[in-house]
């Protein structure tokens, strides 16, 4: 905990209470959470939401409840009066202030009837989370049409008390099978270790929420099981051949690690939904994908959006197709005319070179003569969609089709239909959910196309590394409250600055102090001068540093070097002398 001296100052003033008023929620949190009887509550929530935007500023991905007291303690009067703080607030009362927000998400049981009343709040966690992260954004700068999911692993603070499920994570039995390189004996738990908790689940932590998750190894370290939550974020990506622009934070969603990955993943989305920001589009690893149809591909058809997906091993491979001469090839649709050496081509690897990657891909373009291709717009309600013939799309070439005959023999390739024999060329096919729905995308998997496409979800990994090294310190102790609500709300907050950090440094943009541009104007990224620097990783708001002593007399002689070297002399090993660089 760093222990800050002197008053708050405006830039991060400005910045916070910019920020808090912009985010819808706070008006709703006022509005759901005043009482109509009794006596006014001595605060608001826009007034408690910017101490804690301030200390989340300051601490770097660092936000505990001692830290917004000591944020309110330092507020200036003219500060105070304009948040209208007339008392001074107490630590229990902070505390106290997040306890009843992080319940109000809460279903209630009346304890007399046994009735389940709705939560207090209008709002779930994830639309409180994506409002408050990324409500401040100026319309100047929208918000990409194709938007990169992902999930990151947060820690619990609350150490772990067993090791039940330490050699293999708490987690559904089809998820992604990631976890064979797990190994090692696991160490014996402390005694009534570990308890069950409310959702059946075992509890390692006196922390009710937490639980055992997967996380992926980086940096050389080992995959592995953590204790804690899954972060689900939604990022911008570039446009097709477009130029490079930040990842921004656009939706957030917490849930307890292991948790079936739709449930998270569909909580992001509708966040984004309810907040009129609902993608055309998204990219997703193999942890949404492999997922069972009827629990991720079908709701997300049914909420009109498309996927550009990886495929894993397992969902690799050559299936019947739906109407004769017509065979599944790694979720597209080909004629059966599609050569043998095309069926089974190998999969992107981490460690291939960008060349080996292309020549990859050049062989799956050979597939795309032999496909079908979509007509128009899918039907997302009944998760249909229709597909043309490549005879009839014009990329190949039939005998009892004279006008495909006119294509370039040399380029086209053609079917082995006889003249006057009946065949199933010319003809089209409606794909319905049981077709393979959780393997189907627009553009081919493996195709350049493809390749390039999908290569845009590597920003919603930049933006991680943004949240955990670059912008912020985002790590396990980063809050110290307990339950999913209380560390959805603290690492709001935490994000939020994050996305002002990357507007002010990669945008020159300052929610505090913004710039006047009309509302038709797009605000585009800064020029860079050094176009190899990674421009992510430049940040504005500084690392909190040590209090230092404060300065001494005024200096008067000359000039000195702002760091000296201590060495000792061999004559006198007892003495040290001082040499200056």
């Amino acid at each position: 905990m760093r222990w800050r001296t002197g008053p708050v100052d405006t830039p991060t003033f400005n910045r916070a209470r910019a920020i808090v008023r912009a985010a819808r929620v706070t008006q709703r949190c006022q509005q759901d959470m005043t009482a109509h009887r009794g006596r006014k509550r001595s605060y608001t929530y826009e007034a408690l939401f910017t101490v804690f935007q301030i200390a989340a500023i300051e601490g770097f991905g660092e936000l505990l409840v001692s830290d917004a007291a000591q944020a309110l303690v330092r507020l200036t009067p003219s500060q105070r009066e304009t948040l209208g703080i007339k008392h001074q607030w107490s630590y229990d009362l902070v505390e106290q202030a997040v306890a009843e927000l992080g319940a109000a998400f809460k279903e209630r049981v009346d304890l007399t009837t046994g009735e389940v009343r709705d939560p207090r709040l209008s709002v779930t966690l994830a639309e409180f989370m994506t409002s408050m992260t990324s409500d401040f954004i100026p319309s100047q700068i929208p918000q990409s049409d194709t938007q990169a999911i992902d999930s990151t692993d947060y820690e619990a603070h609350a150490r772990r008390r067993s090791w039940k499920h330490l050699m293999k994570a708490d987690i559904p039995e089809d998820s992604l099978p990631e976890l064979d390189a797990l190994g090692g004996e696991a160490p014996k738990s402390e005694k009534g270790w570990p308890l069950i908790g409310d959702d059946g689940r075992y509890q390692h932590t006196i922390d009710p929420d937490a639980r055992d998750g997967y996380r992926a190894g980086k940096n050389r370290n080992r995959k592995g099981v953590f204790c804690g939550w899954d972060l689900h974020l939604s990022v911008d990506v570039p446009d097709l051949g477009g130029d490079a622009r930040p990842g921004l934070i656009r939706g957030a969603s917490l849930v307890p690690a292991g948790t079936y990955k739709a449930e998270g993943g569909l909580s992001l989305i509708d966040a984004m939904i309810a907040a009129d920001r609902k993608p055309s589009t998204i990219l997703v690893d193999r942890g949404y994908t492999y997922l069972d149809t009827g629990q991720w591909a079908r709701p997300v058809w049914a909420r009109g959006i498309e996927q550009v997906l990886d495929l894993h091993t397992t969902q690799r491979g050559t299936r019947p197709g739906p109407i004769p001469g017509t065979i599944f090839v790694d979720g597209g649709l080909y004629k059966d005319s599609l050569p043998k050496d095309l069926r089974s081509l190998g999969g992107f690897s981490l460690g291939m070179s960008a060349e080996a990657k292309a020549l990859l891909a050049e062989q799956y373009d050979r597939r795309k003569y032999h496909a079908f291709t979509p007509m128009g717009a899918p039907n997302h309600e009944r998760a249909t969609q229709r597909y043309r013939d490549p005879v009839l799309s014009g990329t190949m070439r039939c005998a009892n089709h004279p006008a495909s005959l006119r294509l370039d023999a040399a380029r086209y390739p053609q079917t082995q239909c006889v003249e006057g024999e009946p065949c199933h060329c010319g003809t089209t096919v409606t794909l319905g959910p049981d077709d393979l729905l959780n393997l189907r995308q627009r553009v081919l998997y493996g195709t350049t196309k493809w390749k390039a496409s999908y290569g845009r979800r590597s920003a919603v990994e930049s933006t991680n590394a943004c949240a955990k090294v670059h912008h912020a310190r985002l790590t396990r102790h980063s809050t110290r409250v307990r339950g999913t609500e209380r560390n959805g709300i603290l690492l709001s907050f935490i994000l939020a600055a994050v996305n002002a950090s990357l507007l002010l440094t990669r945008y020159g943009y300052d929610v505090g102090d913004p710039p006047q541009v009309a509302d038709d104007e797009v605000i585009e990224p800064l020029p860079s001068a050094r176009p190899t620097k990674a421009l992510h990783r430049q940040r504005k708001f500084s690392r909190p540093r040590r209090a230092q002593a404060p300065p001494g007399p005024a200096h008067t002689g000359p000039p000195t070097t702002p760091w000296v070297t201590v060495k000792r002399t061999a004559k006198a090993p007892g003495r040290r002398s001082v040499k200056t660089k």
